[in-house]
């Protein structure tokens, strides 16, 4: 019995296969029966491919990869470099073959092609190109797809493509696996005219893809030594701590037996829990600095990190576990997350502590504040702490949409659905958000009829495109933000109560800047350093009267007012230091009408307005909490917000 691998055993059988092939796929296509004579793991592929919609007429697959998205993904992968040499040594053997030479990724799109030119040019009719996605799920049966979904390799000839467009052809595929992991990393694959098909060509793709197994394995255990070599000094200066040492993706190079006990998986009595290990993996692989401590969210481990770099790219981790009391985890709690929010502030630490803990719960959240807070940078964060991070974050801003064209925004919508629309049909937001996160700013400006569909997206996890009635199914998780008040906008029978308490699982509300303390000058610090890389002028800071003025602001435009006025400084001013003449001229003349405009308090009620302000805060806005506290009647308190100007 020959290779069942194998499409054909010698090349004498082509012209009598084609015919048998084509006879199979004829009956399985039009008559929908099992042909007698067709391999195991092609008529399971083919299965599969009526399972994802495919159609057996397409003459092309999708390309997927853009030039920029193909630069990036060769300047980022390990495969791409060790297999490169590899290839091109391999492409000078087959010279002459009429087949060409490919390296897909782990999702079947090919990121290297290699050949001949009038057999390129062939090729293209079919989109057998780089960036051109050869899964199952595009393309149908073929030697890359079938090779990733079988995870073996294979050969595919003539009529056993499920696709027309592809039965001219022959290819010949091998994975290629981590030699660690026995992950899967790519695809070699080797493509031909069908009448040029041989039976040595899966075997010189297998040899190929070996090589570079071969070769990715050495280089791992080179690494591997560097790193021991790197964190040896380390490992003996705290022998009895937990400390590990990880490669570039991750796998225990060497550890303590303090760290290894740690690692033995949640079931173990002292092991970490499975979401402390995730977060942990998420805080690794998007590190910037060379060091970096972490408190662990389940655990409470603090978590000292140290990167090691070989030609200025990280190889591996050091990570060193410390018990810690926890007063200090929670102020490293604060500090260490959220990449790009600044603000050490009461009101803006108790929001970053709500956002923390829901980050990589699979639930809704409602942002709240008023406009310029900071909401999508919020949204982000809690993405980037999310599970799923790795997937993308969808943002559209419901309120900058004109409502006739939000729908076909959000749902997308079938070719011809409507005039003026793309003739292909197009995709929706929250499609795109696939396995990630959409982002509804605005939430309370969309219309009260598209609502109802919203709630289907969240009670049935599917959404119908315009034009369509068939249903497909989303997986996305969803954050909304407004400056509203929905329960106002509820009563007045502009918003679905339903949708409402659907989005309004978790609620966090951003406090204005005018109630954030210190939190300016925080913000000011960062907005300079960061407006002075990027203007190209020296910064080194605000005049005392300049960020007296700033304090004494109210800022209705919060912290996007603020960067703004400070943009304007850095650009219009002369000097190192910025001066209230640097500043806009609206900034003095407001202020000066505010304080002309305000009722004139003594020193003792604005210390108590200061105080009623502090207590709403301290109690998350508990106001029966704060009478009791002052040993006050409700009723006095109430009296003495409406008088303070306090919401």
């Amino acid at each position: 019995m020959g290779n069942p691998n194998l499409a054909i055993q010698s090349s004498k059988d082509v012209s009598v296969q084609i015919k048998v092939l084509e006879s199979a796929w004829y009956t399985f296509i039009y008559e929908n029966r099992e042909p007698d004579r067709l391999r195991r793991d092609v008529f399971q592929s083919w299965k599969r491919c009526q399972t994802f919609g495919v159609n057996p007429r397409q003459k092309q697959t999708a390309i997927v990869l853009s030039d920029e998205q193909l630069h990036e993904w060769r300047l980022q992968s390990k495969l791409y470099r060790t297999a490169l040499p590899v290839i091109v040594g391999a492409s000078s053997q087959i010279e002459g073959t009429r087949h060409l030479m490919t390296l897909a990724d782990h999702h079947g799109r090919i990121v290297y092609l290699a050949g001949e030119a009038p057999i390129r040019r062939r090729a293209e009719q079919m989109n057998f190109v780089i960036g051109a996605d050869w899964s199952e799920a595009s393309a149908g049966t073929n030697a890359i797809g079938t090779c990733i979904a079988a995870n073996q390799p294979i050969q595919i000839f003539s009529f056993e493509h499920f696709c027309e467009g592809c039965h001219g052809w022959v290819c010949s595929a091998a994975p290629i696996r981590d030699p660690l992991t026995g992950q899967l990393l790519g695809v070699i694959d080797l493509t031909g005219p069908a009448e040029d098909a041989q039976p040595h060509t899966l075997g010189f793709a297998a040899m190929t893809a070996r090589m570079i197994e071969q070769q990715l394995q050495r280089t791992a255990q080179q690494m591997h030594q560097y790193l021991q070599q790197w964190f040896l000094p380390y490992m003996e200066k705290w022998p009895h701590d937990p400390i590990v040492i990880l490669d570039e993706t991750l796998h225990i190079v060497t550890a303590t037996a303090p760290a290894l006990t740690l690692f033995r998986g949640p079931e173990a009595d002292a092991g970490l829990p499975k979401t402390d290990v995730d977060y942990l993996k998420f805080r690794l692989l998007t590190m910037k600095e060379r060091q970096a401590e972490w408190v662990l969210p389940e655990s409470r481990w603090l978590v000292h990190v140290q990167v090691a770099q070989r030609e200025q790219e990280n190889v591996g981790f050091l990570v060193h576990f410390r018990k810690i009391v926890r007063q200090v985890a929670k102020m490293l709690d604060v500090m260490q997350d959220w990449e790009g929010i600044v603000g050490a502030s009461l009101p803006m630490i108790r929001v970053l502590e709500k956002s923390r803990i829901v980050a990589p719960k699979n639930i809704p959240v409602l942002i709240t504040g008023e406009s310029g807070t900071g909401k999508e940078l919020l949204a982000r964060a809690i993405h980037r702490a999310s599970l799923r991070h790795q997937k993308p974050f969808i943002a559209i801003n419901c309120g900058a949409i004109p409502k006739d064209l939000i729908a076909s925004e959000l749902f997308g919508y079938e070719a011809g659905a409507f005039t003026g629309g793309n003739p292909k049909g197009k995709m929706g937001k929250i499609e795109a958000a696939q396995g990630g996160t959409l982002f509804l700013d605005e939430i309370g400006e969309m219309p009260l009829d598209l609502q109802v569909f919203l709630l289907r997206v969240l009670q049935e996890k599917e959404i119908v495109r315009l034009g369509s009635t068939k249903p497909i199914s989303v997986d996305v998780r969803i954050i909304a933000a407004t400056n509203q008040d929905l329960e106002a906008l509820i009563r007045q029978g502009k918003f679905r109560s339903d949708l409402y308490y659907r989005l309004n699982v978790v609620q966090l509300t951003l406090p204005p800047l005018r109630e954030r303390g210190d939190d300016l000058v925080r913000l000011c610090d960062h907005f300079l350093a960061q407006l002075s890389r990027q203007h190209g002028k020296p910064i080194r800071g605000l005049t005392a009267d300049a960020l007296a003025l700033l304090k004494q602001y109210a800022w209705p435009g919060n912290v996007r007012e603020l960067k703004n006025v400070l943009e304007h400084a850095v650009l219009f001013g002369e000097g190192e230091t910025i001066t209230i003449a640097d500043l806009p001229t609206y900034l003095l003349a407001k202020t000066q009408q505010e304080a002309a405009d305000e009722e004139p308090w003594s020193p003792l009620e604005m210390e108590e307005k200061k105080r009623l302000i502090q207590l709403y805060h301290e109690t998350g806005g508990n106001w029966s909490e704060v009478a009791r506290r002052l040993r006050m009647a409700r009723s006095t308190l109430y009296r003495k917000l409406k008088k303070y100007g306090i919401q």
